[in-house]
């Protein structure tokens, strides 16, 4: 995967709310970043319409409390990569907030 086709994030934070995804456990998470990796509650499930409790805003930018510590590396939040055309900007933001916006 070349730099070039991964879309830009707009920081919207739709992917840490609409997204089922197993994230780490805030009580597991160590002073130092790491967590216990043969703590089999390490991991739980965020489900999908539920905000992740990393997130937070600055202003209306997403932000991960958790994104530059070490136990984040390797999760399935810092694999997620989208693709698309060169410098665009992420499609998943429009789509939630699309579909959010067409429930009846």
């Amino acid at each position: 995967m070349t730099q070039s086709q991964i879309m830009i994030c707009l920081r919207c934070g739709c992917c840490c709310n609409h997204l089922d995804v197993m994230i780490i456990n805030p009580r597991s998470i160590r002073p130092d970043g790491t967590v216990d990796p043969e703590d089999p509650n390490s991991m739980i499930r965020k489900p999908k319409g539920r905000k992740c409790p990393h997130l937070a805003y600055l202003g209306e930018v997403a932000v991960c409390t958790i994104h530059d510590l070490s136990c984040y590396k390797g999760t399935p939040c810092d694999r997620f990569d989208q693709f698309g055309p060169e410098d665009a900007v992420c499609v998943f933001g429009g789509y939630f907030k699309i579909s959010e916006s067409a429930k009846f």
